[in-house]
């Protein structure tokens, strides 16, 4: 008699491009059995007021809604007692909630894996810290902030590429473009882009584009009108000859999601130069990179001019992500922590170098 699948409850968001749905993809291809639970549906479902407190609660922390809606997760993992009980953000999860779990369910390994920067860490998500039994960093260098900050063993888990999303798939004339750039309005992105706008430049993300930009940005006429969708940026990256990655001051040093899910669609990369990037990819190899907007242009430039240099590292990119840094990759080194390893043991980084 075969013995039973190991079982995951991941929380987060299930929308098919989310982390959350990657991890999941990864622990289903692996044979565990993967359970979900959003805090943002749980919120809903327990809300007063009809349609007006469902609103309401996707934008404002009701303390008794969210204790009540912490019940779910908490009946949840009490019913299946899985191997892990993996947390995504910690957004939505109160501390006491993870705490009672951990009375309930001892033989259950509580995990986080946080995808932002300290910047973005409230009072709520730091109060959730202590009660696991291991927290990921996805950059290297905010791996003694978060101890600081009282998470418990945290260790460098970088983002990854999801091949069943992220993948080469075939061009399309209209997404053809010389450079192209796919994420939200900031306005240090919007200065830096600004460099290249008299080039053929297509901008991939929300209205901000559109309605934040300053008035006359030439970057208005170079927005592709709406967000990319899933699978898109794989045929967005087939093409288009050099895919932009810009590093803004709340997602430095990163290495950022893009870096990844970029190459595993064998695009040409500019990616902003840091010493995490660095860490995993060789630059002129693999990657390519720059410091500033004057350097990113230079190289634009060159490697607009050299086609045969563009597709080399862009394969060498592909091939690098592909054989080391997928989310099967990641959930095997997730599976194989301890929550016993001794405290003040140092943080281990997952990453191949």
């Amino acid at each position: 008699m075969s013995e039973p699948r190991p079982s995951v409850v991941i929380v987060g968001p299930t929308s098919d491009e989310s982390l959350e749905s990657c991890y999941a993809r990864a622990f289903a291809a692996a044979g565990w059995q993967v359970h979900r639970w959003t805090p943002s549906s749980a919120d809903a479902g327990v809300a007063r007021g009809g349609a007006a407190g469902r609103l309401f609660a996707r934008f404002v922390h009701v303390e008794a809604w969210r204790r009540k809606s912490g019940l779910e997760l908490l009946r949840l993992v009490d019913g299946i007692r899985p191997r892990i009980l993996l947390v995504i953000d910690t957004g939505g999860v109160r501390a006491g909630t993870l705490g009672q779990i951990r009375v309930r369910c001892p033989e259950t390994s509580i995990y986080c894996v946080y995808p932002d920067s300290p910047h973005n860490l409230d009072v709520e998500r730091i109060a959730a810290f202590p009660m696991f039994d291991r927290v990921g960093t996805s950059s290297p260098a905010w791996v003694e902030i978060f101890r600081r900050l009282g998470a418990p063993e945290p260790t460098y888990m970088p983002f990854a590429a999801d091949p069943s999303l992220h993948a080469p798939s075939a061009p399309n004339p209209a997404h053809r473009a010389d450079l192209c750039f796919v994420g939200t309005w900031r306005p240090e992105r919007e200065a830096f882009l600004e460099t290249f706008a008299d080039l053929d430049l297509r901008i991939w993300g929300s209205e901000y584009w559109r309605t934040r930009t300053r008035r006359g940005s030439p970057l208005r006429e170079r927005w592709a009108g709406r967000p990319l969708r899933g699978h898109e940026l794989g045929s967005v990256c087939m093409s288009t000859k050099i895919m932009l990655n810009v590093m803004d001051p709340a997602t430095w040093p990163g290495p950022n999601m893009r870096t990844f899910e970029q190459a595993a669609c064998r695009a040409f990369s500019l990616t902003t130069r840091t010493p995490a990037v660095l860490e995993l990819f060789t630059e002129g190899v693999d990657i390519e990179c720059f410091a500033d907007a004057a350097e990113a242009r230079q190289k634009a430039e060159r490697y607009l001019a050299d086609e045969s240099a563009r597709v080399r590292i862009a394969q060498a990119g592909f091939d690098l992500v592909l054989s080391r840094h997928t989310y099967a990759q990641r959930v095997a080194a997730l599976t194989a922590w301890s929550p016993s390893l001794p405290a003040g043991r140092s943080a281990r980084t997952v990453a191949a170098h």
